[in-house]
């Protein structure tokens, strides 16, 4: 039989400055990770069909969107999309809801959109057919790049 009694207890002054120290561990880990989410950029960006009641916008659309989910103001500089073969296919004069360069704060969207038709004969001027992946992309005014998930673009439904 073991008597509880005459058990050595470790000490508890080591045991609770362990706890403090893993307790300030973990608490300077997320201080850290705070602060550097709160300064970091970062912009979501989506690729979509859609129509506009923009009076520039007719028939269907390749929405390119770009939504601020970080917390600071991003000044977006350039967007267009990346074809296949890693080119890039730039929006110089882009039809959007804004004018560019664009501050966009957190929180917020903006969107540029080409006709898929016109896309679809610029596509096939470049050597593309059928269907193809692109990618939406933004460049911001000191260089970061925010990218799309691929999106399937279908040059003869267009």
């Amino acid at each position: 039989m073991i008597d509880i009694e005459t058990m050595d207890i470790p000490n508890w002054d080591i045991i609770i400055t362990l706890m403090i120290a893993v307790y300030g561990a973990i608490l300077s880990t997320f201080t850290i990770w705070d602060t550097r989410h709160e300064h970091k950029r970062e912009i979501r960006v989506r690729l979509s069909y859609g129509f506009s009641t923009h009076p520039l916008a007719h028939g269907l659309l390749l929405i390119n969107e770009a939504l601020n989910t970080g917390r600071k103001t991003v000044t977006l500089s350039s967007m267009g999309l990346i074809l296949p073969n890693k080119k890039f296919y730039t929006f110089l004069q882009p039809n959007s809801n804004v004018s560019f360069p664009y501050d966009l704060p957190e929180g917020k969207n903006c969107s540029v959109w080409i006709e898929t038709k016109e896309l679809a004969e610029n596509l096939k001027n470049e050597g593309y057919s059928g269907e193809v992946k692109l990618i939406g992309y933004y460049g911001d005014a000191i260089g970061g790049r925010y990218k799309s998930e691929p999106f399937n673009f279908d040059i003869n439904k267009a």
